[in-house]
């Protein structure tokens, strides 16, 4: 990262009762992670993290131009500071499962980002698309904090055959926590099959509520 500041801690810290009242779809039993603090509508240049979630979510419509070698290096900030606190040795226990972006394979902004910064973890750790989306949906910075966890449940997908050899641990990696819907639906969906998992949820930011900044006129996505 090109900056450093109060907004990025380097390292995955938990959700706690502090924290979940931001994340409305969030429940007591609910086990996430963050790395870095999200503030909406103030722009990249606001803190460490806002920059290097802008670079994540990049369009893969700047492929080949200046902008995308930022979105590489985001990807690879993004896995080591989630990798910083996993011991290597015990990779073997757990699976990183990205939570599947707003689009198709087929769809000109499909973007694969969150799978990219799974594999960028640990060169052994075990990468699953185990969830997947039968049909494109609004991004979730398009969407306002309605969300259904149910309505979303409906447009996936479970890879039912990938649960045979499931390690008892299964990551849920997400570049941003905002409502909790796609973790609720990801981790019901996955439970409602495999009960016996324990499922965390683990984001490199969250997004925090804020008061005092006004929209401002630049795409921060």
């Amino acid at each position: 990262m090109t900056k450093s500041d109060d907004s990025w801690s380097g390292k995955p810290r938990k959700i706690t009762e502090l924290e979940r009242g931001d994340h409305h779809h969030l429940t007591e039993g609910d086990e996430c992670y963050f790395v870095g603090e999200y503030t909406p509508r103030a722009g990249f240049a606001h803190s460490a993290t806002n920059q290097l979630i802008s670079n994540l979510k990049k369009k893969p419509s700047t492929r080949g131009t200046f902008q995308w070698k930022y979105k590489v290096q985001a990807i690879g900030d993004a896995a080591a500071a989630l990798a910083s606190s996993l011991n290597p040795a015990s990779l073997g226990s757990c699976v990183f499962v990205p939570i599947p972006p707003s689009k198709l394979p087929d769809d000109a902004e499909y973007d694969d980002r969150m799978a990219k910064v799974c594999r960028a973890i640990h060169p052994t750790a075990n990468v699953l698309e185990l969830v997947t989306l039968a049909q494109s949906r609004d991004a979730a910075h398009e969407n306002d904090d309605t969300r259904d966890p149910d309505a979303l449940r409906a447009k996936l997908r479970l890879a039912v055959s990938m649960l045979e050899t499931l390690p008892p641990i299964v990551f849920l990696v997400d570049d941003m926590l905002t409502t909790g819907c796609s973790f609720r639906a990801c981790k019901d969906l996955i439970l409602e099959h495999a009960p016996e998992s324990r499922v965390i949820g683990f984001f490199i930011s969250r997004r925090v509520p804020t008061s005092g900044f006004e929209a401002i006129n630049i795409d921060d996505w």
